[in-house]
């Protein structure tokens, strides 16, 4: 829920700066730039937070919170100074009045946010939030200590590239050189808070752009403020080094000096804490972030707090449901319908590999495992993951400026693939589908331009949201942005916020229009067509791969008694059900659709209609014991009938399984229904 926070700051450009960092996490700001009206704001407004901003006009700082609290006012108080040297000056009477975080500047603006929503997190289940936003921060912060050594390198090759264009000032190449060393340093030292080298490089890019349009008078000045420009970008760059380094300084020890993106976030779960620490280890050096919980309620609560890519979770030979029931716990929590799930056992009976595609199972790994089978786990995992957390490609040829950005998103919880060479873009694309690509303009090469004309003419990447991360913002730049396919573009050096706002916008109207096209709106399940294109995908690669998969077609018995007897709404609740109850049972990477009316359809990768027959059935036995109400609040309760066809054994073809499946159900309907036939076996089920 959001607070309301107090900027009381005298630097308009400073509020500028960080009011639109809390807004767009859902906080109300108020903003005042004198004692006075911050203490009237105080008084009227009620602020959680104030931040205050030292010195004010009328009066210190650190003397404005004094007389705030000498009346009694005792929220949240952040204080910022105005360099190092007054910080140091106050730091011993931040304490006597309750000073709960303190800065001076400059700051970097997005890390001084999460610092500061770090301040709403007190309850016991936010310290794992607090925590979280502390470790973005540490990461966030090495990533710039390590720009802030590299940055010196970037200059020289700048200058050196400058000095070739001006011995041959003619030749549009060299111009172009010079255009993109500075473009790469503007967007990544901008966007790290090298906010001073960032403008001098933007005035660099845009005099090469327009260099050759002058005549040599005009041309011999504008080298002139290059060079000029550039001297002062060295001597910035070295000051604003420095006070990266200062802030960074004692946070190094908690963090590796190279930093490295985790490519995955998995939860394992296992009493065994010696175990634990094993895997952590093992993920440390496959790049895998691991989650570890001890128990259920552990498990449940960083699961609400960690968005999570998979699960892997310990199955006890003697006490195998507790593991299984977690999975289907872990399957329950909101946005964790399609969580990928893994179960670690030295015991993969046949009873417990029905339980575990039941619960949403999709690997099971032999415990102990080697740090290749984590990682290729992870990969499987990630893999199969539909929905949930979103899928994001960054094309940008600028190593530094990738990694950036996708540190920002992962933090939001999305899967971040990084790509510096954007001829390779269609290949990582099939192996990585995106939701959504964030696409440079300017790279060596090809322009992101003729990348996006390219992936237009490919079907299956028309509607993908591709977002521009450009230098140039010129009108000509921003209509051939849209000319040539791109949704929006964000100007170099990025705003974070922004940038996490404008990506979440196009996410979500992606995600809704697909759900619209492809899902059925009362089971929420694949609609027939979309359902049909993916069954059409999974016979394909078992054709490829030489491997099995079976279909299973369910029909909910006597539903037009149903409709008679308790009413048409009862009937869609009936129908929302057993869509529900589908969606959180088996694994990931299986399909539901609603083939019809109250017919609806599953296929399982890599199963055998045996095996899949003993979790259908569980499935079954979980929905009849399932209450209803009617239309007048009557319980009621109902069963499904349905029949399993595995390819090749029973079609080669998806219409020859269709038909077969359709066969035995047809056949459990005769039978007496409330049952799954597979081949000619009847297995008959106890009626309610």
């Amino acid at each position: 829920m959001g607070k309301t926070i107090l900027v009381l700051d005298k630097d308009q450009q400073f509020r500028k700066l960080i009011v639109p960092l809390f807004e767009s996490r859902g906080h109300k700001v108020v903003q005042a730039d004198n004692g006075r009206s911050g203490k009237d704001a105080v008084d009227h407004e009620k602020p959680d937070l104030i931040v205050v901003g030292s010195p004010l006009p009328d009066v210190s700082g650190i003397q404005w919170v004094e007389q705030i609290r000498n009346i009694g006012h005792q929220m949240e108080i952040v204080f910022v100074a105005c360099d190092k040297t007054e910080l140091q000056e106050v730091r011993s009477v931040l304490k006597d009045w309750n000073i709960c975080m303190s800065a001076s500047k400059p700051l970097i603006p997005f890390v001084f946010g999460a610092q500061v929503e770090c301040q709403f997190a007190n309850d016991k289940s936010a310290e794992a939030q607090k925590q979280k936003l502390k470790d973005f921060e540490t990461m966030f912060l090495a990533l710039v200590s390590k720009y802030a050594r590299v940055l010196p390198e970037k200059l020289t090759a700048l200058a050196q590239a400058i000095d070739k264009s001006k011995a041959d000032p003619t030749r549009k190449e060299l111009l172009e050189e010079v255009r993109g060393e500075a473009h790469k340093i503007k967007g990544t030292g901008g966007s790290l808070g090298f906010r001073k080298v960032g403008e001098h490089m933007d005035f660099i890019e845009t005099s090469a752009v327009i260099m050759l349009e002058k005549n040599d008078n005009e041309r011999d000045m504008m080298w002139a403020e290059i060079d000029r420009r550039l001297v002062e970008a060295q001597i910035d760059g070295e000051q604003e080094a420095k006070d990266v380094m200062e802030m960074v300084q004692g946070k190094e020890d908690d963090s590796p000096s190279e930093h490295q993106p985790a490519m995955a976030r998995i939860m394992v779960v296992d009493e065994d804490v010696g175990f634990l620490e094993i895997v952590e280890q093992l993920g440390k050096e496959r790049l895998v972030e691991i989650v570890k919980a001890t128990t259920q309620d552990d498990a449940l609560s960083k699961a609400a707090i960690y968005p999570l890519d998979a699960a892997l979770i310990n199955i006890i030979t003697e006490t195998p449901e507790t593991g299984f029931q977690l999975a289907r716990d872990l399957r329950a929590l909101p946005g964790y319908d399609n969580l990928p799930l893994a179960f670690i056992s030295g015991n993969a009976l046949v009873k417990n590999r029905v339980e575990g595609a039941h619960a949403g199972a999709s690997l099971y790994l032999d415990k102990p495992f080697e740090s290749d089978s984590l990682e290729k786990a992870v990969h499987h995992l990630v893999a199969i993951r539909q929905g949930g957390r979103p899928r994001v490609l960054v094309c940008d040829d600028d190593e530094f400026f990738g990694n950036t950005v996708a540190l920002v998103l992962r933090n939001e919880g999305m899967i971040v693939r990084t790509l510096n060479d954007p001829n390779s873009i269609i290949e990582t694309m099939q192996e990585f589908p995106p939701d959504m690509l964030l696409l440079d303009v300017m790279m060596p090469g090809v322009t992101g331009f003729e990348v996006c004309r390219m992936l237009r003419l490919i079907p299956r990447w028309q509607d993908l949201p591709i977002i521009f991360l450009t230098g140039q913002t010129g009108v000509e730049a921003r209509v051939e942005a849209f000319r040539c396919g791109g949704d929006d573009y964000l100007p170099k050096p990025v705003v974070n916020e922004e940038l996490l706002t404008r990506v979440k916008v196009r996410l979500d109207r992606a995600k809704m229009l697909r759900e619209r096209s492809d899902k059925d709106t009362i089971t929420g399940l694949l609609l027939r067509r979309a359902f049909s294109e993916q069954l059409s995908a999974i016979l394909a690669e078992s054709q490829r791969i030489k491997s099995n998969f079976s279909i299973c077609l369910l029909d909910v018995d006597h539903f037009k008694k149903v409709n008679d007897a308790h009413g048409h709404l009862a009937g869609d609740r009936v129908l929302a059900g057993l869509g529900q109850l589908l969606s959180r049972r088996f694994r990931v990477d299986d399909l539901r659709g609603r083939w019809g009316g109250e017919e609806f359809i599953l296929a399982f990768r890599r199963e055998k209609k045996e095996i899949i027959h003993k979790a259908v059935t569980r499935a079954l036995e979980e929905f009849r014991e399932t209450p209803f109400k009617s239309d007048d609040g009557q319980e009621f309760f109902c069963s499904f009938s349905g029949g399993l066809a595995t390819f090749p054994d029973d079609g080669e073809s998806i219409f020859e399984l269709v038909q077969a499946s359709d066969k035995r159900l047809y056949r459990a309907k005769k039978e007496g229904r409330n049952r799954i036939i597979v081949e000619g076996e009847v297995e008959a089920a106890a009626s309610h």
